[in-house]
């Protein structure tokens, strides 16, 4: 057994080495290379993100009321975010990223694997739709919700595999536009789905919205990569609704009969990309 005098100097020691290390990280990040390299990375989705990050004092990025924008105007915003490395991994040899965002009463909890066989781990919850601008500028819709998500991706020879499962509490839009053709306006859906990832291909599988009168489900192929904001969409919207509901927005169904599969039943297919979605 360790003599207790020589497991405080081991103690102290490791202390010290841990504090140097955070010292070092902390004067010596390069805070505008990084900003001007993610600035880069953005531009060519056609994407910016501002203000530019400073220094925290665990070592890593943060943000004040950070907001993400496209040509067409924000698409998403923080209260506060924050990217670091996280120290505990490194201890057996793992090098993980942490990512921390708050908005509103909502939280967000990332961690990506650069290396080892967990490649990313998500925890959002309490993350309510109305604060997310994307809704407005890509759909030209008022949206209301409790987003709640979470799931695990491993690595396996370069591939990622895994499941990500995503709850929308109390789900309402309305003015849902993609291209020339609109939506039916609802109100507090109950929906649920998971994207699952196999071999690096990502799905949406069958993610389901329910309410009064109404039956949605939306799934198909989602784009990875660095890219995945320009690549083209691949999904399929089924709408099943009742005869009230179809009788009180006549005029929308009307616009979507060409989809019309059966009586009842339109199946939408949705392209374009993430930013610019459209019925085709």
């Amino acid at each position: 057994m360790m003599p207790r005098h020589r497991l405080l100097r081991v103690g102290g020691l490791a202390a010290a080495v841990i504090a140097l290390f955070l010292a070092c990280t902390y004067l010596f990040l390069p805070t505008q290379r990084v900003n001007e390299l993610l600035g880069r990375l953005l531009a060519d989705q056609g994407l910016s993100l501002t203000p530019q990050a400073h220094k925290s004092l665990l070592p890593g990025l943060a943000w004040r009321q950070p907001v993400l924008s496209s040509d067409q105007g924000p698409l998403l915003r923080f209260d506060r975010l924050g990217v670091r490395l996280r120290l505990l991994p490194l201890v057996t040899g793992q090098s993980v990223v942490g990512v921390a965002g708050t908005l509103g009463k909502g939280h967000l909890d990332l961690g990506y694997g650069i290396n080892g066989t967990d490649a990313l781990e998500l925890a959002a919850a309490g993350i309510q739709l109305s604060d997310i601008p994307f809704f407005k500028t890509a759909l030209g819709a008022t949206a209301g919700g409790t987003l709640w998500s979470e799931g695990r991706l491993t690595r396996t020879k370069g591939r990622l595999s895994g499941d990500l499962k995503l709850e929308v509490k109390q789900l309402s839009f309305t003015g849902v536009k993609l291209g020339a053709f609109p939506l039916p306006d609802a109100a507090n859906l109950r929906c649920q789905g998971m994207v699952r990832v196999t071999a690096g291909r990502a799905r949406l599988e069958s993610f389901t919205l329910q309410g009064e009168g109404l039956y949605m489900r939306l799934s198909g192929d989602l784009p990875g990569g660095a890219n995945a904001a320009t690549q083209p969409l691949n999904l399929t919207l089924e709408i099943m609704p009742k005869p009230e509901f179809l009788d009180k927005q006549k005029l929308v169904f009307l616009l979507l009969a060409k989809f019309a599969a059966s009586p009842g039943v339109y199946k939408v297919p949705i392209r374009g990309t993430l930013l610019k979605p459209v019925i085709m």
